[in-house]
């Protein structure tokens, strides 16, 4: 890949406060001490360009420390879990969340990335979530995102972190406090400085063919459906406990509880999460992380992972 190189000098202040300053959201403070990059998609050109205007304006508020100016995006390995960076990151977002909250936090993953688009490259985990706040389908994230600026302000007074790590860090440490799979996430994302298109989200209505489809869209294959929707265990959809992070979900899916007339089970879960065990692909998944949880930790993994990467610009580090 050939790399064109702006003028502009990337350029990074770090210092530490004596206390917090107050921040407002979202966080306006960073652009200043950066120059603004636009990058093509993958796919539009072989060429990357710095300068020229394209699909989406990024900003390098994931720059630590700062050694290099930026010239372009690094793979999905560019700066690997355990380095100070991550563990820093790791602490702060511990202080604020807990079990209670993880599943809003957990879900503001979901709202992130959801929005990517495998065809033409666009929206992925970047961070626009927080320009998104108002719309009907992020109804009740404010909450979450409140809660990880607390420790964003901390983290920026070090170092800066993307709004885009900071969520995809943040989710994988609330599947982890509730029991779930230890899941290190890779440091680097740039954020977007607009909004992600609308209407990318599934449906909470949809069946299990138009879910597979939409799912597809995002590059996303119908294991990693049934593996990412494995989410649901948590929070109040009714899956087990609220705060527990296990298989619950498949199990309670193979018994139908819904389809009990009058009572409290026929509000578990969403037509969505009904759909799929009416499904058969879906349905020999669910079957498979039933009967083995460690399989669904497994696999509900690699598919997180895949799911923060998506659409990803990284900055070089």
């Amino acid at each position: 890949m050939r790399l064109g190189v702006s003028k502009h000098v990337v350029r990074c202040s770090i210092g530490t406060v004596s206390g917090e300053s107050k921040t407002h959201f979202p966080a306006k403070s960073q652009p200043s001490s950066f120059s603004t990059v636009k990058f093509r998609p993958d796919n539009a050109s072989s060429d990357l360009s710095v300068s020229r205007s394209s699909r989406r304006e990024l900003i390098c508020i994931a720059t630590w420390p700062c050694l290099r100016p930026l010239i372009g995006c690094l793979p999905a390995n560019a700066l690997q879990p355990g380095a100070k960076e991550y563990l820093i990151i790791k602490e702060e977002v511990r202080k604020v969340l807990s079990k209670a909250k993880a599943a809003g936090v957990l879900r503001l993953v979901f709202h992130d990335a959801g929005t990517f688009d495998i065809d033409d490259n666009t929206g992925g985990m970047n961070g626009s979530i927080v320009y998104e706040l108002e719309r009907p389908e992020n109804a009740g994230l404010k909450k979450s995102v409140k809660v990880l600026q607390k420790a964003k302000t901390r983290i920026d007074a070090i170092q800066p972190v993307s709004w885009a790590d900071m969520i995809a860090v943040a989710g994988a440490e609330a599947v982890e406090i509730c029991g779930g799979p230890t899941i290190q996430v890779s440091l680097g994302r740039l954020d977007s400085l607009v909004p992600d298109p609308e209407g990318r989200l599934p449906e909470e209505s949809l069946n299990a063919s138009a879910l597979k489809k939409c799912f597809q869209s995002k590059g996303l294959s119908t294991q990693e459906l049934v593996a990412l929707s494995g989410a649901h265990t948590i929070g109040s959809k009714g899956f087990g406990s609220p705060n527990s992070f296990d298989n619950s979900y498949y199990k309670v899916l193979l018994e139908k509880p819904w389809t009990s007339s009058g009572g409290m089970s026929s509000m578990i879960g969403l037509p969505s999460d009904h759909a799929l065990v009416e499904d058969d692909e879906c349905l020999r998944w669910i079957k498979k992380y039933a009967d083995s949880e460690n399989l669904f930790f497994e696999d509900f993994k690699k598919a997180y992972l895949k799911l923060v990467n998506s659409g990803v610009r990284w900055t070089n580090l």
